[in-house]
């Protein structure tokens, strides 16, 4: 078992895109974020019916102070460049993984993440990054009577991020979230050659893995939405957040050589 234990203070000098303000006017007083965080991990090895298994975990806190806060309008990024806020982050993450299978790892994760900020004393609101919860699993396997076939199966779950604000609107009359992100995906291989599977083929001899394989991303062609486009209503003056949606499902042909 291993502990650890770190801690960090940060001003971090804005870029020139943070010097921008909503209306494109650069301001040069804009000051440098400041930050203080503390993060004890645990490294955790132990064997679990004669297999190799590790759990890492982290517990996390930061500060930050002269927050320069932004919104997020389809894939455009606006700073107010004001250093108005201030802000906090805590969080834990744990993720185990080992040889669930013998001669194959797989790992399960885990992750809370509460971030919020305070604009000029009005209160404290989710930040753009404020994804709450996040869990991930990776599994792994083979065919006994055919070890060269190998599958694997990724599962993703997380609850859905803040959906963001227009840009020249109050942040604090858009709090809704957008949907939670799921996904998963699956892919099956045929190892011709690698270091646990020699092979007398004299046309691998030059290589030490070769391998063939099939991959299906998004299995179950889930649309998840990563930003809001905001579209004004003319009569109302009301706007709205219209989700721009990822990839959907993807086929995928994969061939590692290694020489």
């Amino acid at each position: 078992m291993l502990f650890r234990i770190s801690g960090g203070m940060y001003s971090q000098p804005p870029f020139y895109r943070e010097l921008r303000d909503f209306n494109g006017v650069v301001q040069p007083n804009t000051k440098a974020q400041k930050s203080f965080h503390l993060v004890f991990s645990n490294d955790y090895s132990f064997k679990l019916g004669k297999r190799p298994f590790k759990l890492l975990s982290e517990v996390y806190y930061k500060n930050m102070t002269d927050v320069n806060t932004y919104t997020i309008d389809n894939v455009r990024i606006r700073y107010k460049a004001n250093n108005e806020a201030e802000a906090y982050a805590y969080g834990f993450d744990t993720r185990l993984n080992g040889e669930f299978v013998p001669g194959t790892e797989s790992w399960f994760s885990f992750g809370f993440l509460k971030t919020e900020e305070n604009q000029n004393d009005r209160g404290y609101i989710s930040r753009p990054t404020d994804q709450r919860l996040k869990f991930g699993l990776l599994f792994q396997d083979y065919m006994p009577n055919i070890p060269n076939v190998k599958v694997y199966l990724n599962l993703v779950y997380n609850t859905g991020l803040p959906g963001g604000s227009p840009s020249y609107a109050d942040p604090y009359e858009y709090q809704l979230r957008l949907k939670d992100y799921r996904r998963a995906d699956a892919g099956f291989s045929y190892v011709f050659k690698d270091e646990s599977l020699t092979s007398t083929k004299k046309w691998l001899e030059p290589f030490s893995e070769f391998s063939l394989g099939f991959e299906i991303f998004n299995l179950f062609n889930n649309q998840n939405a990563i930003t809001n486009t905001w579209v004004r209503d003319v009569y109302t003056k009301s706007q709205y957040g219209i989700p721009n949606f990822l990839t959907t499902r993807v086929f995928n042909l994969k061939l590692i050589a290694r020489l």
